[in-house]
């Protein structure tokens, strides 16, 4: 609510007072605004929809209207601030009587949280406009009461909840990042957080949960919430359209393009840049992108790929398979990738990864001129999309390469059944991968698929794997097989 010097004077300053009271028992983002300089003092209050997102949910819990809610978003986003210092002050505007339980993973951090609040409690403005103070009998300086039989607690993960119940309970960051590798202490923190701090509310049916924070692994506390049918508000740090979901209050992401940032005001394109190679794929992925992967790898044990700097001397059977996609400069890649049978190892060998954003024109370019490189000792896989313009695109595509061994290859079941058996293999060792430039993007696409934000290599790759099982089951009749001999095969040796 902006007014002019003319309308202030007009108004009065008490009564002007009176009008901000009641915009910040309205709304937890005024009431955060008026506050804010009391703990930032010289630190101008950065707003953004995310920050708004956040106060809207949290709002919606002291409503009623959420009982169980988890916000995952990225570290920096004033989560804390909002949710364990802001709120339970807020909550106090409304429900002085109120108990709140504020916890997380060291009690040096819930500890300074309830710290925070008491020192804007003891402010004038806190308690002239509210009219909530601090109790002359349990005031200490870290667990408090109000004057109204209203409390503040802080507890650890893991600790004690010595007794008090709440009406509201606040769990933010419920793992230390850095142990998110460790099974043992998630697997405490989640049955603290099932066994012991679930329980602590005063009424089962109607007092609220809040658990706030950034996600850490597949199996962490965010998870068995969610599992636990909590509303979730999932702001990740770069917009992926496949994330988007809208929240039982009828919020949705208003992010349309993917990549988006967040918030660019506070994290800025080159500073969200600098952060994901500070922390690397895996961490990224979690704490930027509420999206964890296994470390290991999900569906593919990635590290079970041995990455060879050349081939051995033996004959191969090949398979280029294609994935198309038809998005110049954005959206999906065209992937291509060539895959060798080794007759003597039994080892399949990833190599050569083409992965392009290319129009159609483009790619149908690139299709004919890596069979010319390939040559026709190579059998090319061309996938077939269902419905009538899907073949039309392949027919076309096959024209163009006669001469050369291709096959249109109807796109049945999803890509995650058609992706198990090369993981089966690469599981048991049998699978082998050159070191050039495109090997470590086309490994981390397989370790997060298929959670990743892109699936090309591995449908290309798993479409090459599938042809040369056919091509070479035991048994089977391979008198029609092109056997591409080891003087063509060591061009992709390292001169």
């Amino acid at each position: 609510m902006q007014l002019t010097p003319e309308q202030i004077q007009e108004i009065g300053p008490e009564a002007l007072q009176k009008i901000r009271a009641e915009l910040a028992k309205r709304s937890l983002l005024e009431f955060t605004r008026q506050a804010w300089p009391i703990l930032e003092p010289g630190v101008r209050m950065k707003e953004g929809w995310a920050l708004e997102a956040i106060c809207e949910h949290l709002e919606a819990v002291v409503n009623g209207d959420i009982k169980r809610l988890v916000i995952n978003i990225p570290p920096g986003a004033s989560k804390s601030r909002l949710s364990r210092v802001m709120l339970p002050l807020f909550i106090w505007t409304k429900k002085p009587w109120a108990r709140v339980i504020g916890a997380s993973y060291a009690i040096a951090l819930a500890e300074r949280d309830n710290y925070y609040a008491r020192t804007v409690l003891q402010t004038d403005w806190y308690q002239n406009n509210f009219g909530v103070t601090i109790s002359s009998e349990q005031g200490a300086k870290v667990n408090f009461d109000n004057n109204s039989m209203g409390g503040l607690r802080a507890i650890s993960v893991g600790g004690a909840t010595t007794g008090f119940r709440g009406d509201f309970l606040i769990l933010d960051d419920a793992h230390n990042v850095s142990d998110g590798e460790s099974d043992i202490k998630r697997s405490v923190a989640i049955s603290w957080f099932q066994e012991t701090f679930q329980t602590r509310v005063n009424d089962l049916d109607n007092s609220p949960i809040v658990v706030v924070g950034q996600r850490i692994h597949e199996e962490d506390v965010y998870s068995a919430a969610l599992d636990l049918g909590y509303e979730h508000l999932n702001i990740p740090m770069e917009w992926e359209e496949e994330q988007r979901k809208t929240t039982g209050i009828g919020w949705t992401d208003p992010r349309k393009i993917d990549g988006e940032l967040m918030w660019p005001g506070r994290f800025s394109a080159n500073a969200v840049e600098s952060l994901k190679k500070a922390l690397g794929p895996y961490a990224s992925s979690s704490q930027l992108q509420q999206r964890p992967v296994p470390r290991k790898g999900g569906m593919f044990q990635v590290d079970n790929i041995r990455q060879i700097d050349d081939l051995p001397d033996e004959n191969f059977i090949s398979v280029r398979a294609w994935d198309l996609a038809g998005s110049e400069g954005k959206g999906a890649y065209t992937v291509g990738t060539k895959m060798l049978y080794g007759e003597n190892s039994k080892q399949f060998y990833v190599v050569d990864v083409i992965r392009k954003q290319l129009g159609g024109g483009a790619v149908r370019q690139l299709i004919e001129k890596t069979a010319e490189q390939d040559g026709i000792g190579t059998k090319i896989i061309v996938p077939q999309d269902p419905g009538a313009a899907g073949k039309v695109v392949v027919q076309d595509i096959i024209a163009l390469l006669t001469g050369y061994n291709a096959k249109a290859e109807p796109q049945s079941g999803s890509k995650e059944t058609r992706a198990e058996p090369l993981a089966s293999q690469i599981e048991i060792g049998r699978v082998s991968a050159l070191k050039r430039v495109w090997t470590k993007d086309w490994v981390d696409e397989l370790r997060f698929f298929p959670k990743g934000k892109y699936k090309d290599q591995v449908d290309s790759t798993a479409s090459a794997f599938n042809a040369l099982s056919v091509m070479t089951r035991k048994g089977r009749k391979t008198t029609n097989l092109m056997v591409v001999g080891e003087r063509q095969d060591n061009v992709f040796k390292i001169a």
